[in-house]
């Protein structure tokens, strides 16, 4: 249940970030003829998000034995996968603000911000359903319960930050996420391996889930660290 409530939170709270930039830059902009494109469009895709994830978790749990097992070994390693990608995103991407908002600006219309909404939704959901693949022989009750937590702290946390006008620093925001995401995915790809080879036990685990957990900690904190450095330098002097 944690780990679903954690990328839940992850994917819902990128989903609600984007959702809630867009609003407050029409806002801004004075075109607040475009936010009911936007509330559609991310409604739309949430409800094709869950619809989606409940027909394709329902079909996948009907699996049974040596295909239960490589079906959730490959879904595991997908899902690690996407927390690499996300990792290197944030490395690449660091004031997600800025990038949304030139998005926004450049397509100031009903269409495209009611498409952009629903991408930014759908692709979080279509992310999260393949995390709940890598755990179709647990209780999905338990995952359902996970998932809608995660999501309503990610919306209930958005409006905190928005209503009382916090100033957001996204990038520290997504790097402690990152951060828990890392270990995630290093304990998916480590139960991953075993999957596919079990006689190599809890040493080739332990192996999968330094082999992700090191590179990923070292690309998302490198920056943060020469930071650090530089400043204790300086210090120094």
């Amino acid at each position: 249940m944690w780990s679903s409530l954690f990328l839940a939170l992850r994917e819902g709270l990128e989903s609600a970030l984007i959702i809630g930039i867009i609003l407050i830059h029409t806002t801004r902009i004075n075109r607040h003829d475009l936010k009911s494109s936007v509330y559609l469009g991310a409604g739309i895709g949430l409800i094709v998000s869950i619809i989606g994830g409940l027909i394709v978790f329902s079909g996948a749990q009907e699996m049974e034995g040596t295909s239960e097992e490589l079906f959730e070994g490959i879904m595991m390693l997908a899902a690690s996968g996407l927390i690499a990608y996300f990792i290197l995103w944030l490395h690449r991407n660091s004031d997600v603000s800025n990038s949304v908002t030139s998005k926004v600006s450049s397509n100031a219309s009903k269409i495209s911000l009611f498409i952009l909404a629903f991408l930014s939704v759908f692709r979080e959901g279509l992310e999260l359903m393949i995390f709940n693949l890598t755990q179709i022989s647990h209780h999905a009750g338990l995952i359902a319960a996970g998932n809608i937590l995660g999501i309503v702290l990610a919306v209930a946390t958005t409006i905190v930050l928005f209503k009382t006008a916090v100033k957001l620093n996204l990038s520290v925001l997504f790097k402690v996420l990152g951060v828990v995401l890392i270990f995630l995915g290093a304990e998916m790809f480590g139960e991953s391996l075993l999957k596919f080879y079990e006689d190599g036990g809890e040493l080739l685990e332990k192996a999968g889930f330094a082999l992700f957990m090191l590179p990923s900690l070292y690309i998302l904190l490198k920056d943060d660290i020469k930071r650090m450095r530089v400043t204790r330098k300086q210090a120094d002097v």
